[in-house]
């Protein structure tokens, strides 16, 4: 199921697909998933938590700048 970026919510876990690299007409964007636990929502970015990082005991988080993701899934 779809998710809107204004009713994704922290402590969900959500897989977030995204484009990344390269201007117009460059030909060298990149697609690919991350799929975590959101920790921090603001106006620039989503802060996650990725799941292969947290059964693995690691809280290291990374940063999705909203501009760059094209579909949000539960």
């Amino acid at each position: 199921m779809n998710t809107k970026l204004s009713k994704v919510k922290v402590n969900q876990v959500y897989n977030f697909h995204i484009v990344d690299g390269g201007g117009a007409g460059s030909g060298s964007q990149t697609w690919y998933n991350v799929m975590g636990e959101v920790k921090e929502i603001n106006a620039e970015f989503i802060r996650v938590i990725p799941t292969t990082n947290i059964k693995a005991g690691n809280k290291r988080s990374v940063k999705i700048y909203n501009n760059t993701i094209t579909q949000i899934s539960e």
